[in-house]
């Protein structure tokens, strides 16, 4: 009777010994995916404030511009101004779909959309600053 037990013991607290181990190892898991969980929030934060700053001072431009165009007597300065409206919006919509995409990510597409993202923000940020200067030299021959 007692090597009956001993083997119907052996039977049940291996099974219990192996579903214990599991679980300690996906609790183990779950620990690391809640940090990389954690680092991927912090960072879609970050990324989508920077693409907010920039789709604000867009919106701010594209309003100047806009008050601009209302405003112009000269009929060739009305079309440079619409041309102008009309670049910087196709910029700010280059934006607009970055945010959705970052807002939209995945852990799995993240690495993907960030780099595209970081990208957009990069290009478009340089050439808006760019476009700033143009547009101010563009004005102050307006003015002389």
């Amino acid at each position: 009777m007692e090597k009956y037990m001993k083997k119907l013991s052996f039977k049940f607290l291996m099974p219990l010994v192996l579903l214990v181990s599991f679980g300690l190892a996906l609790t183990a898991c779950s620990g690391e995916s809640d940090e990389t969980d954690y680092a991927l929030e912090e960072e879609r934060e970050e990324m989508v404030s920077q693409l907010e700053e920039l789709r604000d001072d867009m919106d701010d431009q594209l309003s100047e511009l806009q008050t601009r165009m209302e405003r112009a007597g000269d009929e060739a300065d009305r079309e440079n101004f619409e041309e102008a409206y009309e670049e910087l919006t196709g910029q700010r919509d280059s934006v607009d779909r970055a945010l959705a995409d970052v807002r939209n990510a995945t852990s799995d597409t993240w690495s993907t959309v960030s780099s595209a993202a970081s990208n957009t923000f990069d290009d478009v940020s340089t050439q808006f600053e760019q476009w700033q200067d143009d547009v101010e030299s563009w004005m102050d021959e307006m003015t002389d």
